[in-house]
């Protein structure tokens, strides 16, 4: 799960107006898990989350993959906290409005020399689990009282996920055919993580690609040096080796195509990542497959195939 959380920040990276006080639920970033936020925050573009950027204060929320409150909530404890910089001065276990359950963690997390203010709330559906932090400088704790921030997350509620279509019409692209792969998440209105095979299993360990479009028109002479940057920043992998690469044509545009060698960040495993970058006039279109070296030879032709089937609408 690890290697698609940060798959996610990848594809943010390619990817309202002011809410008063909320008399329904709002599910930022189209998602199935929504909250009444507090009066001052906005929805994030592209992020499941609000925000208010003035106040350095953000309520952000991560739905976790085949989750299950009882097992994670085991993990939530004040020692493993502290080691990721986490003191914990309170908990306590909350009803939702829907019948789900939460544990609510309150205390601070040292980022440098700062402390800031830290709640951390597992939340548990009939079906569906997810996790929602909220923190903010102790400065902003007028504008945001801790009564605020906690009645905002005691409203967390669950709705039925988007179905594949619905998250693939959100998209400035279409896919001729999804070669196996389905649809994991879509941030904003721009980006996709597919991931090769079923629901039913879990997806740690299997291929994963990722389509998204960016604004901007990229100079002949910059192409290469981008495409350069961008593999390198390709996350969930380490010592990344470019094995080839070169222009090739994509849907009759210009492109890069860059096939480097990794190994996975957490477990050490080889690992193939490759890397297309399709250039229009006014945007680009990043696709990046990463998967086990054992696969590459078996699974790159369904990932090409992803590659010459996705269309701009």
């Amino acid at each position: 799960m690890r290697r698609l959380v940060r798959a996610a920040v990848l594809i943010a990276a390619l990817a309202g107006s002011t809410l008063a006080a909320a008399a329904e639920p709002v599910f930022p970033n189209g998602g199935s898990v929504g909250l009444e936020p507090p009066d001052g925050m906005t929805p994030i573009a592209g992020v499941a989350g609000f925000e208010d950027r003035a106040a350095k204060a953000a309520i952000v929320v991560v739905e976790v993959p085949h989750g299950d409150f009882d097992s994670i909530v085991k993990t939530f404890n004040r020692e493993t906290l502290q080691k990721q910089g986490v003191t914990i001065e309170t908990q306590r276990e909350i009803a939702l409005p829907d019948g789900g359950r939460g544990l609510m963690l309150y205390g601070y997390q040292s980022v440098g020399a700062v402390a800031v203010k830290k709640w951390i709330m597992l939340a548990g559906g009939k079906d569906q689990t997810a996790l929602v932090t909220a923190q903010l400088p102790e400065e902003s704790a007028s504008r945001y009282p801790d009564t605020a921030i906690e009645a905002a997350l005691a409203t967390v509620v669950f709705r039925a996920p988007p179905t594949q279509e619905e998250m693939l019409a959100r998209l400035p692209f279409t896919f001729q055919s999804l070669e196996g792969y389905r649809v994991l998440r879509v941030l904003g209105t721009s980006a996709v993580l597919l991931v090769k095979g079923e629901a039913a299993a879990p997806e740690e360990g299997r291929p994963i690609f990722i389509a998204g479009m960016v604004p901007g028109e990229i100079g002949e002479n910059e192409r290469e040096s981008l495409a350069k940057r961008a593999i390198a920043s390709v996350p969930g992998v380490r010592d990344l080796r470019v094995e080839r690469g070169g222009p090739l044509r994509i849907g009759g545009q210009q492109g890069i195509e860059i096939v480097a060698n990794a190994v996975d960040q957490q477990t050490g495993k080889p690992m193939k990542v490759v890397q297309w970058l399709r250039f229009g006039r006014a945007n680009y279109i990043r696709m990046v497959g990463v998967l086990p070296a054992d696969d590459f030879t078996r699974d790159f032709d369904n990932l090409r195939a992803l590659r010459d089937g996705l269309e701009p609408r």
